[in-house]
């Protein structure tokens, strides 16, 4: 699996293909990403945090594109442009065995750097689960090939 698709995976389900045209991805320069995603487990008694950092060569435009296309058919969803360069995508899903709702808040600071703020509940296999996650991207410089 791609390393930029779990990254981006909470604004993909947030959006349908036709709303990234509303998103200037184009922006965001293809190259090494360093990606740090701060991740709160809300339905956990005591709540978990959880920090996942990776670093990975990624077209930002291309991969979020490639998984839109495959969740634009699952859930409801609202993009909403906050101020210049700050979107807010809003989804609700219904899976049978997973349903839920997610808010996501994207923001580009840069060609080279971007972060998101993310609140997705719901239930997944009879289970309640309600996450937030910080993610923060920031391009490190070309791929070497």
């Amino acid at each position: 699996m791609n390393k930029f698709v779990p990254t981006m995976f909470a604004l993909a389900t947030a959006m349908p293909a036709f709303a990234i045209d509303s998103i200037p991805l184009d922006q965001l320069r293809p190259g090494l990403w360093k990606v740090e995603r701060k991740i709160e487990k809300l339905d956990l008694t005591p709540v978990e945090y959880e920090t996942r950092n990776s670093e990975y060569c990624a077209d930002p435009k291309k991969e979020l594109t490639r998984t839109l296309k495959a969740m634009s058919f699952l859930c409801k969803t609202n993009v909403t442009k906050l101020a210049d360069n700050r979107y807010q995508a809003q989804a609700r899903c219904n899976l049978g065995a997973i349903s839920g709702s997610n808010t996501t808040i994207i923001a580009i600071a840069s060609p080279d750097q971007y972060s998101a703020e993310v609140d997705t509940s719901g239930i997944k296999f009879g289970e309640k689960q309600h996450r937030k996650e910080q993610v923060t991207a920031v391009r490190t410089g070309d791929c070497k090939e």
